[in-house]
Parts: structure tokens; C-alpha cells; sequence
């Protein structure tokens, strides 16, 4: 994830994180989380695969049943008691649909009286007035809409009736306190729409919105180029538009792009720039990240399901993230030293560090090329 916004702030961003450096990982601000000198990872969560969507692009496998092997309401109880014991910074909960389970509540009150924080990811299609209320008591101050399910409208993507179909929760959970921000999609379908769709987004009010890229086939020419559009146009827009926070996912050569746009006009603002994308650490995948699944099975990152390094079912998260004897973690700790390619040859490996996942899937090497990274030979032998 890279916060444009946060990074153009850089000044502000730098004096924060300074100001947090040593502090617990519960004293420190949730957006600066990433920043943070703490041991244990943050979870990503996925508590159910039952959705009460069937969205095409959906990674995860989610279905309208849930599997019959989740975790139970004690087992999963057990696991936020660990979670406490050992200081998770936080807890990011996906689905599917978490709001699918009838003891959602019961888990995040859980979570919140051991004081741990707690972010939600929903489709927003359950949140009523009630539901909103229940989320702020149980301790939620944030939920990300993704806007996958809303938006799919006979077959096609459209972002836009998709943002008017969620402002009832939005509104729901603004009157209750809670802050929202919204999850869209982007790729060659609506590509052409993107000034309209955040101008949709102005509209309902919202502060904060994060974009991801729909990569469909093997077309990476097309996908990187796709990819320098749709960065281009959000760099333009975060400049000009500071009060919105704008944030992407899914490659963090975004940041490396943005510090050379941002070189050539503000050599000192990149050169801080460049030290927060470097406190950062590129993706934390496997390292200050976990994600652990709804059978209990825990990866790298949600994207790498394929990958499982133990379950805690069998082992504490601890004894499984802080394993020394397990190489790929090790090696996923110490990346840069081991990229290949066009990723090992970077100049800003540092920075970015590649995605193992799509390196595996694609290129069967979890330190080989980053098949998705858009960056030109000449800008990844840059050197500022």
C-alpha cells in the first residue's frame, strides 16, 4: 500500500513518525503503523470465505456458504487472546463478508477490550443504522468499503452506481462515528471513467479512497502501461487535491515512481521522501505482515494463499513468524538480498522489493522479476 497523499505531506508525515519512533505499537497512530519500530506483524485476517457476493475478480476463493472447517467462536477467541499476549499493531479483518458471521461482534468486542486495534474490510451491503452502532460500541474505528459487489451491475463494473448504491452505510457509519473510506477498481473496463468516478467519490463526502488495478490475462505490456495511467493520474490528483487521501495497492514500485516525479521538480522534498519509503521497507509480506486465513492456515500475504509457512491451529502465531530455522522467512526478512532480475538490478530495491507472490505465480521464482513492475530499465538504474 503506498499513501500518496502521506508521502506529499512529507514534512508532516516525517515529524509524526520521528515523534512515534519509541513509542508502543498501541500508541501509535494507525496510519503510521507502517512506519513503526515494532516486532510482531500485523494480521490480516480473513475470518470467513461466506460472502453474500460472488465477485469475479475475488482472490480469495469466497462463497455464499461458509466452509465447513472455519475457525470456531472459541478457537478464533484463542487466537485474538495470542494476538494481545504478543501486541499485534493491529488487525485488518476481510472475508469474504466478516459481517457474514453470527459471532462478529462477540470476536471484536474480544479484540477490543484486550486493546487491540481493529480495521474492517465490507462490502457495506449489511451495514444498517444498527449495524453501524454495533460496529463503533465493539471498538471499530475504521471500515474500508470495497466496492466490488456494490458495483457489479449485470455482468459489467460500474464504480459509480456502485458509490450510490453504498452512501446509506457510508452515512450509517459517519452518524455513528466511524470512519470509512472506499476500495475501487480499476482497469481497461472503466479506465476512461476515472475522472468521473472520483468525482462520484467527492460526492459522497468520503476523505480517503484507495485504488487497486484489475490485471486480467498475461498481457504485461498492456498492464504496465495501464498501470502508468491510472499513477499518473492519481499523482496529478493528490497534488492538486490535498484534502482527499489517495492511496493505491498492490505495487510498491508506485512509490518509487512518485519519488521520481516528485525529484524532478523538488529535489529536497524527494530526498525526505525517499527516507520514509525506505523506513516503509517496500511490501512487508511475510515479514510485517501475516495473513491468516479462516481455516486458521497463515501466509506470507493474502495474495500468496497457495503459500502456507503453518497453522495456528497447531502453533502459536509467535513460534510461526518468529521461527529462525524457517528459511523463506528469513530470506523474506532479508529480500533485497536475494531479488533476481530486473528486481535485483534496481536501484531502489530498497524501496520496493518486488511482489513474491506474482514473481512465483508467473515466473516460478518468489525472488524473481516482478512481472507487474511498470518502471522502465532507464528508472530503475536511476539514481538520484
Amino acid at each position: 500500500m503506498i499513501n500518496f497523499s502521506r508521502l506529499l505531506k512529507v514534512k508532516e508525515t516525517a515529524r509524526d513518525v520521528k515523534k512515534h519512533h519509541n513509542k508502543r505499537a498501541d500508541e501509535v497512530p494507525k496510519h503510521l503503523i507502517r512506519y513503526a519500530n515494532v516486532k510482531a506483524p500485523m494480521v490480516i485476517w480473513n475470518i470467513t470465505r461466506k460472502c453474500n457476493f460472488s465477485c469475479e475478480m475475488c482472490h480469495l476463493g469466497s462463497a455464499l456458504e461458509a466452509d465447513s472447517d472455519e475457525l470456531t467462536t472459541q478457537e478464533a477467541l484463542g487466537f485474538i487472546d495470542h494476538m494481545a499476549s504478543i501486541k499485534v499493531p493491529m488487525i485488518s479483518v476481510y472475508g469474504g463478508e466478516p459481517l457474514t458471521r453470527d459471532d462478529f461482534f462477540t470476536l471484536a468486542g474480544h479484540a477490543h477490550k484486550k486493546g487491540l486495534r481493529i480495521i474492517l474490510s465490507s462490502n457495506a451491503a449489511l451495514i444498517t443504522e444498527q449495524t453501524a452502532r454495533e460496529i463503533a460500541e465493539s471498538g471499530i474505528s475504521y471500515v474500508g468499503i470495497d466496492m466490488d459487489g456494490f458495483s457489479q451491475i449485470s455482468g459489467c463494473m460500474d464504480v459509480i452506481a456502485g458509490l450510490e448504491k453504498a452512501k446509506p452505510a457510508m452515512e450509517y457509519l459517519r452518524d455513528a462515528g466511524v470512519g470509512c473510506g472506499v476500495r475501487i477498481t480499476i482497469g481497461s473496463f472503466n479506465l476512461s471513467q476515472m475522472p468521473s468516478i472520483i468525482k462520484a467519490i467527492e460526492n459522497t463526502g468520503l476523505k480517503r479512497f484507495a485504488v487497486c488495478q484489475h490485471i486480467e490475462g498475461s498481457d504485461w505490456k498492456a498492464v504496465k502501461e495501464e498501470r502508468r495511467e491510472i499513477i499518473d493520474f492519481l499523482i496529478d490528483y493528490a497534488m492538486k487535491n490535498p484534502e482527499m487521501e489517495v492511496v493505491t495497492e498492490q505495487l510498491y514500485d508506485d512509490g518509487v515512481y512518485l519519488l521520481q516525479r516528485v525529484a524532478e521538480h523538488e529535489p529536497e522534498l524527494a530526498v525526505e521522501m525517499e527516507k520514509l519509503l525506505a523506513r516503509q521497507g517496500g511490501c512487508p509480506a511475510g515479514d510485517r505482515i501475516v495473513n491468516v486465513d479462516y481455516r486458521g492456515n497463515v501466509h506470507l500475504c493474502p495474495y500468496w494463499q497457495y503459500r502456507t509457512i503453518g497453522n495456528i491451529r497447531e502453533q502459536k502465531l509467535s513460534d510461526i513468524c518468529f521461527d529462525e530455522e524457517n528459511e523463506i522467512l528469513a530470506m523474506m526478512k532479508d529480500k533485497t538480498q536475494h531479488l533476481k532480475g530486473k528486481c535485483g538490478r534496481c536501484m531502489h530495491k530498497h524501496l520496493c522489493r518486488g511482489c513474491g507472490a506474482r514473481a512465483e505465480e508467473m515466473c516460478g521464482d518468489l525472488f524473481g522479476t516482478d512481472p507487474a513492475c511498470y518502471l522502465t530499465e532507464e528508472e530503475v538504474a536511476a539514481v538520484r
